[in-house]
């Protein structure tokens, strides 16, 4: 058993033998499966009884010894089907969910199978699934107008079928371009943001805001842009270096990995004017109405939509200003842009070295950010010049 948990993958797949004709089967992709050749016609076929670790060695020997008891041969005819769906999604899942970092994905991604896969396919020998079966689960899944949830069913299960074929199950499969078969995503709108000549406007318009802790937590969404979600939570001991750096912690943001925003002079002149409203709480932007909450979702966007700015501008459209204006005119590079927006890297290896770096220069981009918005707005109060 050492020898089997310890077979790694390589360049080509190969064998390990038993007795008697059983052997384990190890992919190039590093999957492994209890296997046996018969002679059934004048060929030579293979059987496979499973997959390791969800078949023990002990076990196929068991289920390898009754194929040949059964055929009264050195090695009969199958007997024995493949796995069904649920058991190589389970083997799937094992190695796929530790993979998101997410535990809320996690559960999602398991919960799809269990509630729209493994009712109709998990007792089905994943070998004897046709094509047509797939194709009337995942429109049976797009009913009611669930196109997004159909997308994913389709595309989970294809990842079942890959991986029944990475490990040798599978020479190939019916779930390749399931998707093709559903309805095409909804492409979602994006959040209304106004162009960057009307941002000294807009601040003067904040500017003239009634309520006090609004209006603060507008300016300071606009020189920090981060999400709402974010901002809300804000707590005084979430601040560092004598209020310099705002450590964002990681379960308030959306890739679940701690954020460090850093304050131009002008986000830490308004965090000491609202110390003096809301310094008695752990609260940074405390509701008025509701003492010990932090301010609900919806309060930036209404308060916007009294502004005026109703279908021009909303609470998350200050990143896509940021991001237009930083891209087009900072002269800063997109990955210390990226950083500070915390924006996914694509490449791991990236990521994770990026993560401590560009701090120097993401604190020259805030201050810079600050300034940009500040010359706006005094463009914007200069009378024109008379005729």
């Amino acid at each position: 058993m050492k020898e089997v948990a310890a077979a790694t993958q390589r360049a080509a797949g190969y064998k390990l033998s038993d007795a008697a004709g059983l052997y384990l089967f190890v992919t190039a992709a590093g999957g492994k499966s209890w296997r046996a050749n018969y002679s059934a016609a004048g060929k030579q076929k293979t059987r496979t009884y499973g997959m390791w670790p969800g078949m023990s060695l002990a076990d196929a020997r068991k289920a390898h010894h009754a194929a040949r008891a059964d055929a009264g041969t050195a090695v009969g005819p199958v007997v024995k089907k493949s796995p069904t769906f649920e058991v190589v999604a389970r083997d799937w899942l094992k190695l796929k969910l530790p993979t998101l970092s997410n535990g809320k994905h996690q559960i999602q991604v398991e919960n799809t199978l269990e509630r729209y896969a493994f009712p109709v396919l998990g007792t089905r020998p994943i070998d004897l699934i046709k094509r047509s079966e797939l194709v009337a689960v995942v429109r049976a899944a797009q009913s009611g107008g669930k196109i997004e949830t159909a997308h994913r069913v389709a595309g989970r299960i294809a990842a079942v079928f890959d991986h029944a074929q990475d490990t040798g199950l599978l020479e190939l499969h019916p779930a390749a371009g399931l998707v093709r078969v559903l309805e095409a995503r909804k492409t979602k709108k994006p959040m209304a943001s106004i162009p960057p000549a009307d941002a000294g406007q807009l601040m003067r318009a904040i500017d003239d805001y009634d309520e006090p802790v609004t209006r603060m937590g507008l300016q300071f969404l606009a020189l920090t842009f981060v999400r709402v979600k974010e901002l809300r939570g804000m707590r005084w001991d979430e601040l560092r270096e004598d209020g310099a750096i705002w450590l964002v912690p990681g379960e308030r943001m959306k890739l679940r990995l701690p954020h460090v925003v850093p304050l131009a002079p002008q986000a830490r002149a308004l965090l000491d004017d609202l110390r003096k409203l809301t310094g008695h709480s752990p609260l940074v932007f405390e509701s008025g109405v509701r003492p010990g909450h932090p301010l609900s979702e919806n309060t930036f966007l209404f308060a916007l939509y009294r502004l005026g700015y109703r279908g021009r501008m909303t609470a998350h459209g200050f990143r896509a200003l940021f991001s237009t204006v930083a891209n087009e005119q900072s002269g800063f590079s997109h990955d210390v842009i990226e950083r500070q927006l915390s924006h996914k890297e694509t490449d791991a290896v990236r990521a994770a070295y990026n993560r401590a770096e560009y701090l120097d220069g993401r604190r020259k981009l805030m201050s810079w950010w600050a300034d940009w918005l500040g010359g706006q707005y005094n463009a914007a109060g200069q009378k024109p010049a008379s005729e």
